[in-house]
This record gives C-alpha cells, sequence and structure tokens, in this order.
C-alpha cells in the first residue's frame, strides 16, 4: 500500500476514533444535562431526531462540563455520518407518517360505517320496540274487547235466561204479561218443545213472532230445508218454521197480525182473524185465512190455499218459479200481492220485500205473528 494511502487510512480511523469518543463525550453530556430517561426516549423516531438535533446543537455551541466541542476533528467524517443518520431517520419518519396517515384514514372509514351501522340498527331497534309497542297495545286492547264482548254475551245469556219463564207454554197467551221476550213454547204432548219469541206489549199481548225482518242483516233467500226448519236468531231476524207453525195452528184457531214500516216511518197493519197451514205433505198450504181488518192493504186473500214455495220447490200457479222472479219465498199464486220474505232494499222493484197491490215498494220493517184463540 502506497505510504499516502496509510496516512490516509490511518487518518480516517483516527477520525472515526475521534468521532466516537466524541459521541461518548455527548452521550455523557446529555445524561449529565436532561438524565438517562431523557437519552432513553431517543428510541422513538421522532424523539431520536430531536435528540440528534440537540447533540448537533452541542457539539457546535454548547461547552459541557468545561470540554470543548468545536474541536476541528468534529467538521470530518463524524459529522457526516450524524448528518446522514439524521436524513435516514427523517425518511423514516415520514415514511410512518404518510403508514400513519393511511391508518387514520383506514380508521376514520371504518369508524364512518360503524356509525352508519350503529345508527341503522338503533333505527331498526327503535321500529322494533315500537312495533312492539304498539303489539301490546293492540293485545291490550283486544283483551279488552274480548272482557266486554264476554260481558255482553253473558249479560244476553242472562238477559234470555231472565225473560224466558218456566215452561213449557201451550201459546204466548200463558206468558208472563207485558214481559216480552224468548219463552219455551210446545204446541202438543207429544210435540218437541222449542223456543219463541212472544210479544206482550203489542195488540193486547200473547202474540207469537214467526216472522221479523228490520235491517237486512239477515239473507231469507233460502231453500226449503230451511223454511221447513227455520233460520235465523229470535233476537234478532229470523223465520220461525213451516213445521213449527203447523204444530201451533194444527193445535187450535189462530188469529194473524202482520205489522209494516216504510223507510220514511209509515207505520201500517193487516190483522186476520183466522190463520192455518198444511203440513209437509201438502207443501204446507195456507189452508185458513179469516176477515181481514187494518190500515195496510189486504195483500194475502189471493194467496189462499196455496202451497208453500221456495227457489227449489216450486208449487205456485204461474209458469215461472215465482220464488226465483221474486227473490224469496211465499205462497205464491202468480207471484204477486205479498213477498215479505224477498229482498231487503228501498225500491220499487219486484224482488223486494212487498204488501200491496199493484206496487212492489220495498218496506223497512216486517213482522208476523199469530195469537191463540
Amino acid at each position: 500500500m502506497p505510504t499516502s494511502a496509510l496516512i490516509h487510512t490511518t487518518g480516517l480511523h483516527q477520525a472515526v476514533q475521534n468521532q466516537d469518543d466524541q459521541l461518548v463525550r455527548v452521550q455523557s453530556c446529555v445524561v449529565s444535562h436532561c438524565g438517562q430517561s431523557c437519552f432513553n426516549m431517543c428510541s422513538n423516531v421522532r424523539v431520536a431526531i430531536h435528540c440528534y438535533r440537540f447533540v448537533l446543537l452541542l457539539l457546535t455551541t454548547v461547552v459541557c462540563s468545561g470540554a470543548n466541542y468545536t474541536d476541528s476533528s468534529f467538521g470530518g467524517y463524524g459529522f457526516e455520518v450524524m448528518m446522514a443518520k439524521l436524513d435516514y431517520l427523517q425518511y423514516k419518519l415520514q415514511e410512518m407518517e404518510l403508514a400513519q396517515k393511511e391508518r387514520d384514514e383506514e380508521f376514520s372509514e371504518k369508524f364512518t360505517k360503524l356509525e352508519d351501522s350503529f345508527e341503522t340498527n338503533s333505527r331498526k331497534i327503535l321500529a322494533q320496540q315500537t312495533t312492539c309497542a304498539n303489539h301490546e297495545r293492540m293485545r291490550n286492547e283486544i283483551e279488552e274487547l274480548t272482557q266486554k264482548l264476554n260481558r255482553s254475551n253473558q249479560y244476553m245469556a242472562q238477559s234470555e235466561l231472565a225473560t224466558r219463564r218456566k215452561g213449557p207454554l201451550k201459546s204466548c197467551k200463558e206468558a208472563s204479561l207485558n214481559v216480552s221476550g224468548v219463552y219455551l213454547i210446545r204446541a202438543n204432548e207429544d210435540a218437541y218443545p222449542f223456543d219463541a219469541f212472544c210479544e206482550q206489549n203489542t195488540f193486547g199481548g200473547g202474540w207469537l213472532v214467526i216472522q221479523y225482518r228490520f235491517d237486512g242483516s239477515l239473507d231469507f233467500y233460502r231453500n226449503w230445508t230451511e223454511y221447513q226448519k227455520g233460520f235465523g236468531n229470535l233476537n234478532h231476524e229470523f223465520w220461525l218454521g213451516l213445521e213449527r207453525l203447523y204444530q201451533l195452528t194444527s193445535q187450535g184457531r189462530y188469529e194473524l197480525l202482520v205489522e209494516l214500516k216504510g223507510f220514511k216511518g209509515a207505520y201500517r197493519y193487516a190483522q186476520y182473524d183466522e190463520f192455518a197451514i198444511g203440513n209437509e205433505s201438502e207443501q204446507y198450504p195456507l189452508k185458513k185465512l179469516g176477515t181481514f181488518s187494518g190500515t195496510a192493504a189486504d195483500a194475502l186473500s189471493r194467496h189462499k190455499d196455496m202451497k208453500f214455495s221456495t227457489h227449489d220447490r216450486d208449487n205456485d200457479a204461474s209458469n215461472e218459479n215465482c220464488a226465483v222472479e221474486r227473490h224469496g219465498a211465499w205462497w205464491y199464486v202468480d207471484c204477486a200481492d205479498s213477498n215479505l220474505n224477498g229482498k231487503y232494499m228501498n225500491k220499487n222493484d219486484h224482488y223486494s220485500m212487498h204488501w200491496v197491490k199493484g206496487s212492489s215498494q220495498g218496506w223497512a220493517y216486517s213482522r208476523m205473528m199469530i195469537r191463540k184463540m
């Protein structure tokens, strides 16, 4: 090796050795000025940069423990090493700051999504709670309505029991005076007893209701069997039944009362001093019909001796099926003059529940009653 190169290498080695010595002295200086904990903090990159800057400042301007750090050896290789380390640390810091920024943005995005999800779930939970509250309120209301209905049914049952006197009775004339309601009736000793509504406050009482219509809630366009057995509710609209009507009228003399009310409030009645029908084998004909009296027209006398007809049992004297043509069931002749089991309507229509010669205007109320004489 040339002598000049050896000298240079030796000088460089000496400069590095001197710089290492200087770093040791700087470390001692930093520890003596801010303590060991301050020096240890330099393991953090950002703090390390500040520490190196602080070291550079000490190397250039500060005198620690009487030592002179302005030695010419400082401006050589050691200073360049220190600056290189400082640049590297600054680069690492920027790299870490960029990575931290990306993590912060990622965290912010995830946090935003989490907030949105939380808000959405909160709304869902609130909606579910509201729905549950509504369901609970509905359940309470249904429970309350059920209790009211049960009380109402109980009251109706008690009312029916209260108005139903000890029986069976042979007719409504034996029922309690001035107490209308359901009573147990048996036409004769061989017949089965049945419930019937006794009207005790009209025309002297003692009337047994065989047909009642007042609001059109019950469909009267029924077949033969239903008219034979009866249908409806005795406390609402109903038809008592042809077989029961036969059992009653075959056991003595009965009279008939027909009450009518118009949709504008007009009241009319028709009364016949005798009334009876035949048995099933005869097709329940209108066998007896006495003298007419009343404020309504006599719209039944023409039907005397006619058999009863339904849409599935045509017994009228017309070429047509009057039960179908009049949408009802009755003792039709040639489909006139009355049709009290027709369709409930406020119209002048041949389907209607009518009782007028030459007119088919519907009535709002119809009640047919018989009374034993």
